[in-house]
């Protein structure tokens, strides 16, 4: 009788099966398979990416935009919208001064140098006096109101090779008549000190342009005379300007007329004195606001009014005034 094989125990474990595709029947290919390594699993995202980081492909480098300024911050050099703004603010206030009988009577070349030192030290001070309301187009203004001023100064020799000119009974002429206007608007400053002085004063010509030298200057000067006595008698009276007065002065005005013809040069004197207005407004806004700006640093506020030019005939009577013995 044969024997019969024992049954497989429940308890032992089938042989594993190679993880292997398609290898069934074909032992070389179980073989190869089986000596292969095993595939890793797959890494997060995250750790692929800081096991071993892909290489990142170059990209063509473009050029940095420039910075902008941060609000409120105020750039190295003003536009020039508004350093065009600033200088009609400035010659807008020259004018308003010379409708108010203002005439400054400083040296136009001295504060044209005395402007290149303040924008330095305005410089230095310019995020403080800009919160003020001075910005940066005002110093740039005054300073091209400077360079203009050195033009008009190394213009007006050539203007004045026509007074050499003259004859001799024309700078007569011209003396006499100048003469005459000096003396009225000299006493229209004397009477006019009211609350509309100023106003009655400019109506007399003071304010205006006048050089004793142009023609044109003292034959407007006796017109606006003559105009402002018609209109305001009582200021005549006060400087005691009759009619004879004003016959004179008509006969002068119409000597000048026929005397010198009207000529197309520009009037170089007329265009010194409205930048230098100009550059004189922008002087008393500097001050105004470093009295305020400086009230905590006396040091600092008394530089800065010290680079301001005084007037010469206030300079000169303080120089006076010092020399004078006491008693």
């Amino acid at each position: 009788m044969a024997r019969k094989a024992p049954a497989p125990s429940a308890n032992r474990a089938a042989p594993a099966k190679p993880a292997t595709k398609n290898v069934k029947g074909d032992p070389a290919a179980a073989a190869k398979a089986s000596a292969r390594p095993a595939k890793p699993a797959a890494l997060p995202k995250s750790a692929a990416a800081e096991k071993s980081p892909a290489p990142a492909r170059s990209a063509p480098v473009k050029p940095a935009a420039p910075a902008k300024p941060a609000e409120g911050s105020s750039p190295a050099k003003a536009r020039p919208g508004k350093a065009a703004e600033a200088r009609h603010d400035l010659l807008a206030r020259a004018a308003a001064n010379a409708e108010g009988a203002y005439f400054s009577r400083s040296d136009p070349l001295a504060d044209a140098k005395a402007a290149r030192a303040i924008a330095q030290l305005i410089g230095v001070h310019e995020r403080v006096l800009s919160r003020r309301g001075l910005s940066a187009g005002y110093t740039e203004a005054a300073l091209q109101l400077a360079a203009e001023i050195e033009d008009h100064l190394q213009s007006l020799p050539a203007a004045g090779i026509s007074v050499r000119e003259r004859s001799q009974d024309k700078a007569e002429l011209l003396a006499e008549a100048a003469a005459t206007a000096h003396a009225v608007r000299e006493a229209v400053v004397r009477v006019t000190r009211g609350p509309d002085g100023r106003r009655l004063a400019h109506a007399f010509g003071l304010g205006e342009p006048f050089s004793v030298r142009q023609h044109a200057h003292v034959l407007k000067a006796l017109q606006r005379i003559l105009a402002a006595a018609q209109q305001h008698p009582s200021v005549a009276a006060d400087i005691g300007l009759g009619a004879d007065d004003l016959s004179t002065i008509e006969a002068l005005a119409t000597d000048l007329g026929k005397g010198f013809p009207e000529t197309s040069r520009g009037d170089e004197h007329r265009q010194l004195l409205e930048a230098q207005g100009g550059l004189r407004a922008w002087f008393d806004l500097v001050a105004a606001k470093a009295l305020l700006a400086f009230a905590g640093d006396p040091d600092e506020r008394g530089r800065l009014l010290s680079l301001l030019p005084r007037a010469d005939d206030r300079r000169h009577a303080r120089r006076k005034a010092s020399e004078t013995p006491a008693a």
